[in-house]
């Protein structure tokens, strides 16, 4: 059963980030940061059991509850490139890059389970939908009436749900650790055409997903699989009016 808690806190954050940014002058940025981030009272949901109450139907029964922690924080590198290639003879002018990265760590404090004045959990895993390595990288074409992208996009695996108790089996990498998402790694492309004399009308073609990225969770680790979703290939055509629209040149 689930229940709620009117005690409950919103959590709050003290953040502290640096920021260096140099401009190219071929048209484009370096950026490089650093952030962390302190988190008081994070809310987690925990199970615990209704405390005997004679006369209560529901004593000793499993309850699920958002309850505060302690504390959490979280920490990272981040690091940026655009850049348009005009230097670049002819055609080649419409060249371009957009690529990003970043690595994050974090470790999160357990509450105190109110009926026994223990942590409900000894360890300090990451956040929720906190992956460690993600990037961004795509390559771009903005010349007369085409402009086109092809990305390549990655997510670590990343806590979906706390699952883990202290003594499970096999440990916390055991088929009952924590559930989480599959790392990702996905390609999408657009492709968009100025059709001539249009009044800014442009042909529009989208694809996504193209390599058949798998989508699923996991329990501890990959060997013990909960599900794997396929999606295949999402492929798109269509028109789109815009007004007063220009062309890069």
């Amino acid at each position: 059963m689930t229940v709620g808690n009117p005690a409950l806190r919103p959590t709050h954050a003290n953040d502290y980030d640096l920021l260096f940014e140099h401009y190219l002058k071929s048209v484009g940025i370096v950026e490089a940061g650093w952030f962390y981030k302190a988190l008081s009272d994070p809310i987690f949901q925990i199970q615990t059991k209704r405390p005997v109450v004679p006369g209560d139907p529901l004593s000793n029964f499993q309850q699920r509850q958002p309850i505060n922690g302690r504390k959490a924080h979280i920490t990272g590198i981040e690091f940026a490139w655009q850049q348009h290639f005009t230097f670049l003879p002819g055609p080649l002018s419409g060249v371009g890059v957009s690529a990003n990265y970043s690595y994050t760590t974090s470790q999160a404090k357990f509450p105190i389970d109110p009926n026994t004045g223990n942590p409900t959990r000894a360890d300090s895993p990451a956040l929720l939908r906190q992956a460690p390595n993600n990037w961004n990288f795509d390559t771009t074409y903005d010349k007369g009436p085409i402009s086109a992208r092809l990305g390549l996009t990655h997510n670590d695996r990343n806590i979906f749900a706390y699952n883990f108790q202290d003594g499970a089996d096999l440990g916390i990498k055991g088929p009952n650790g924590d559930v989480y998402y599959y790392p990702h790694t996905q390609v999408d492309a657009q492709v968009s055409y100025r059709l001539p004399h249009g009044h800014g009308i442009h042909f529009i073609v989208s694809m996504l997903n193209l390599n058949n990225e798998v989508f699923g969770f996991y329990q501890g680790s990959e060997q013990f699989p909960i599900q794997r979703e396929y999606y295949s290939r999402t492929i798109s055509a269509g028109l789109r009016w815009t007004s007063g629209s220009g062309d890069v040149k």
